[in-house]
């Protein structure tokens, strides 16, 4: 088969496949030389016991340890193309946001492939995928079984202490020092999926897009129970967190900040689709077991 032709074909498997969102099938090659554009990639290939074959990886992979060792090749707005095609990787792995790059790559005929990342369901389709294309699809299923059971087991003591869904806003940004700009987490994406499958309700669940920057009066609003703030690989401490409640007195009329329901989330897992959503399920779990014990 031409090469370039084998390029488009894979590109344009994992796009039918990532709208589907069913398993693609391949062809069985070896691949040696990979390099990961994406960190939520770079821990599946590791999980999947693929690390060795990994070359590179951008400038936001961190997970294992082991990925220190790794070049790196920038990130999603400033890929190094140079130094790419120095290494002579045989396959390049990125997420739908990597397609401008994949095109900018075709002329070099070098295979790419593109994954979803967002939802719950492209953890788990990744998984599948990359242990198919890799030819370790029993690692594959292996992993999988692991983190669905953990899910499992996390949604199953979740069960046993909510009575009825608190409302949560999830969010992942906002202005220094003060509650506007405030990014909040919508529809079809992990973070929302999980809280749900633990027996949580995103306040937010409604809108139109994946993640959005909203207002106060959408606070007051909605009145959200719980407030859970994502602080990505942030050094935490008390002191941080009783600053960090004070931030929010000016909604201190929504029940969240009234009965001090905020929470903070800064663990490097908690923002990657990858093989350690079960740590995110095991977070929610402990802030709905607390809310739980409140009495309001």
């Amino acid at each position: 088969m031409n090469k370039n032709l084998s390029f488009l074909l894979i590109v344009l498997l994992f796009f039918l496949a990532g709208c589907n969102r069913q398993p693609a099938d391949f062809q069985r090659v070896s691949f040696e030389r990979i390099i990961s554009l994406s960190p939520n990639l770079t821990e599946t290939l590791y999980a999947l016991g693929q690390g060795e074959k990994i070359v590179a990886v951008s400038d936001f992979c961190s997970y294992p340890p082991e990925v220190k060792h790794k070049e790196r090749i920038g990130g999603l707005l400033n890929p190094n193309l140079e130094k790419i095609l120095l290494l002579k990787p045989d396959l390049l792995i990125g997420t739908l946001a990597h397609a401008e790059l994949a095109r900018k790559l075709q002329a070099y005929q070098i295979p790419f492939v593109l994954l979803p990342n967002d939802g719950l369901n492209d953890v788990f389709f990744t998984i599948d995928s990359l242990g198919r294309l890799l030819n370790c699809p029993g690692r594959a299923k292996q992993l999988l079984k692991t983190i669905e059971d953990s899910l499992s087991y996390y949604q199953a003591l979740s069960r046993q202490i909510v009575k009825r869904a608190p409302g949560a806003a999830l969010i992942i940004g906002r202005d220094p020092g003060s509650v506007r700009h405030l990014t909040v987490v919508g529809p079809h994406t992990f973070l929302d999926s999980i809280w749900t499958l633990l027996g949580g309700k995103n306040i937010f669940s409604d809108m139109a897009v994946k993640y959005s920057q909203v207002g106060q009066e959408s606070f007051l609003t909605r009145q959200p129970d719980i407030i859970i703030e994502f602080k990505f690989k942030e050094h935490w401490n008390a002191s941080k967190d009783s600053l960090n409640k004070i931030e929010w007195q000016p909604l201190s009329k929504i029940p969240a900040v009234k009965y001090n329901q905020i929470y903070v989330l800064t663990g490097d897992y908690t923002l990657i689709p990858g093989p350690r959503v079960y740590e995110l399920a095991r977070d929610y779990y402990r802030i709905l077991r607390q809310y739980a014990q409140k009495s309001f």
